[in-house]
């Protein structure tokens, strides 16, 4: 019988593997052509809403970008589906990417390369207005 409760693992497991390594995009990573992006509009927030499958700001979207987030959103009611949950429980899903433009700084590793922060924030709001929201903050080494 499908279950509420695993939407909480799903905004985990959709946010953590939307911003992974395993993320890539013919010739890069999702997250290093987004930052470029971002970096040459100076667009610093990425909206996305995973089941109407639109994204905002249109400066940041890509041919590239645009096929990821479509292919990740196509993902998603499988994955809702694999954690033991429906999709008949989730009316709403969307994520946020923010990046600190000017937090940037060398890689201590590497100094040709520098890393930002972001943050990636994952919210489900199911058919009884409960909200399940995973939030995590990382580096992107571009």
């Amino acid at each position: 019988m499908p279950s509420r409760k695993t939407l909480q693992s799903v905004s985990h497991n959709f946010g953590r593997s939307f911003t992974s390594l395993v993320n890539y995009v013919e010739t890069d990573y999702f997250l290093d052509l987004l930052l470029k992006k971002m970096r040459q509009t100076g667009q610093d927030r990425l909206d996305i809403d995973i089941l109407k499958n639109e994204a905002t700001p249109k400066e940041l979207i890509t041919t590239e970008i645009e096929a990821a987030i479509r292919s990740w959103n196509d993902w998603f009611p499988e994955l809702v589906k694999h954690s033991g949950s429906s999709m008949d429980f989730v009316k709403s899903a969307k994520m946020t990417l923010c990046f600190d433009l000017n937090a940037s700084r060398p890689y201590p590793k590497d100094t040709r390369f520098t890393e930002t922060p972001f943050a990636c924030t994952v919210t489900i709001r199911d058919d009884r207005g409960r909200e399940y929201q995973h939030g995590h903050k990382d580096f992107v080494l571009c």
